[in-house]
């Protein structure tokens, strides 16, 4: 059985009360560089622009690997029983639920991390080493995130295996 991931929770900012509230404390709006991007942000990079703005109104709206914790994200994975027991291990530093399902040899399990977590299992998960039924499941991951754009592997080098899957360099 192919491993399979999907992306079931992702951060609800109540923009209004901490835009509004913000704007109040600090005498501008930490939204201004975010709302006037060229780009369609997803709230988890917005409210990221945002909380780099409050310390540095001149800050630019990106992903900044030090404010990666601050948004949480929760995927449904399912495997087979063995590699189900790899991947979880990759995401060994995130909270995760999982179980037998009703297929034989089949698991779910419902991971929860942040995306600094999030995007250190998904290098991890893309090794030449890795299982490449485990390889393509984490390439799925990356590839979820990125669609949502948020895409934190910008400074992975990116090539790829024999079997056609992903493989990433961390070049922090």
């Amino acid at each position: 059985m192919p491993a399979d991931a999907i992306l079931i929770q992702q951060p609800a900012i109540d923009f209004t009360k901490f835009i509004g509230l913000s704007h109040k404390m600090l005498g501008y709006s930490p939204a201004s560089k975010a709302d006037a991007s060229q780009r369609k942000l997803s709230d988890a990079e917005r409210f990221l622009g945002c909380l780099a703005a409050m310390k540095d109104v001149d800050a630019p709206v990106s992903l900044s690997p030090h404010l990666l914790a601050h948004v949480s994200f929760s995927v449904l994975l399912a495997a087979s029983e063995r590699d189900m027991l790899d991947i979880l291990e990759y995401c060994s530093s995130m909270p995760f639920v999982a179980t037998d399902t009703v297929a034989r040899g089949v698991q779910a399990a419902v991971v929860t991390g942040t995306l600094a977590q999030w995007r250190d299992a998904v290098i991890s998960g893309c090794q030449p080493e890795v299982e490449q039924t485990v390889r393509t499941l984490f390439n799925k991951i990356l590839v979820i995130f990125e669609s949502a754009n948020l895409k934190v592997w910008n400074d992975c080098g990116r090539k790829r295996s024999l079997d056609n899957t992903l493989l990433l360099e961390d070049m922090r």
